[in-house]
């Protein structure tokens, strides 16, 4: 949603908002972390699987050297059956190599944002064409952020290779009387030690950029106090508009039980808050049952009810209270107040026998 003029994003994303960005694949996603732990798991599977690697070239350099001794064997035949052989010996050393890449990249991306399977984010959008658009991005905050990763990653890059040139410069020397076996086994060793120091160094910026992009994508997903007032309509409906229904639905509840007053054996108050009405009929109850109850304005309705429709009105201020606050309508009164109901209805019986 577009922010409202005049209002600041100050409100939290609600569940609504984070799930519709989700959906759209707009999800905080560190880049950097995915490719530090790809370097990583480069690095560790290139140490674990050189020896299986330099086996398949020494393999493969031997057939090739043969094969170059023999011109008189050379052929279009033979080098169709070399080239399958250069597939069949590298494949197989590569494979575990391949398969732990492809692995680490997708396990680092669902570590980050989950499994979410969406087509939404590489949809094109004409809103990506405008200029303007262009021009604000290259300007943003997430720009020079970019910007600030690139040029921490070239220097990092630049100050290990300078390291590791320096380090290594006086072996380089010793290389010349090496067998090819030792050169190759040399230059795993280098490029392994290479990227595990670079690998290190990136870790750091990868766990600043991971938590970087949570904060950004929290702000962007941030709220003015009318969008998530407008949600709320669209979610649960006008607050204004509820508060009518359960307006309407209290005075209609009113009205069915104000009825039920003048049904009522008798009506027990409180002098000034309380008003209870209680009903028995021996043929279908198996208790007196309270058929009514209000408090301030509403008792004082009951009592005009009551009077008008002569039910008696009895002041026990105690019961009353009791009876309110322990009772719903429609339940039957609890065993402990039987002795008070009792005379209430002993009386209101002789009342009207008089």
């Amino acid at each position: 949603m577009a922010e409202q003029q005049g209002q600041e994003k100050t409100e939290a994303p609600t569940e609504k908002k984070r799930r519709e960005s989700r959906e759209e694949g707009q999800v905080a996603f560190s880049k950097e972390l995915s490719s530090a732990a790809l370097l990583a798991g480069i690095v560790l599977t290139l140490v674990a699987t050189s020896p299986l690697i330099l086996d398949s070239f020494r393999e493969l350099m031997t057939r090739m050297f043969r094969q170059v001794a023999s011109p008189d064997e050379l052929s279009i035949n033979s080098i169709y059956t070399l080239s399958g052989e250069i597939v069949t010996t590298i494949l197989p050393a590569f494979a575990p190599f391949i398969a732990a890449i492809v692995f680490i990249a997708i396990f680092a991306s669902v570590l980050q944002v989950g499994v979410q399977i969406t087509f939404k984010a590489i949809a094109p959008k004409f809103s990506k064409l405008s200029p303007l658009t262009g021009i604000k991005r290259l300007f943003s905050s997430q720009s020079l952020a970019d910007f600030l990763k690139s040029m921490a990653k070239l220097i990092i890059v630049g100050f290990v290779g300078y390291l590791t040139y320096i380090d290594k410069i006086s072996e380089l020397n010793g290389l010349s009387i090496s067998t090819p076996e030792a050169i190759l086994k040399y230059n795993f060793t280098v490029v392994a030690e290479v990227a595990g120091k670079i690998v290190l160094a990136l870790a750091a910026i990868a766990i600043f950029d991971y938590f970087y992009q949570r904060w950004h994508h929290e702000q962007q997903m941030m709220m003015t106090k009318q969008e998530v007032k407008e949600e709320t309509k669209q979610t649960e409906g006008d607050p204004q508009l509820k508060a009518r229904i359960r307006q309407i639905q209290r005075e209609m509840s009113n009205a069915r039980m104000m009825q039920e007053v003048p049904k009522a054996d008798a009506l027990i108050v409180n002098p000034t808050h309380f008003s209870v009405a209680v009903l028995y009929d021996r043929d279908a109850m198996s208790a007196p049952e309270v058929t009514a109850k209000g408090a301030d304005h509403m008792a004082l309705r009951m009592r005009t009810i009551a009077r008008e429709n002569n039910v008696p009105i009895l002041e026990r201020p105690e019961l009353a209270r009791d009876l309110y606050a322990n009772v719903e309508i429609g339940e039957d009164i609890p065993e402990r107040f039987y002795k008070a109901i009792a005379e209430i209805l002993a009386f209101v019986y002789r009342l009207r026998k008089r």
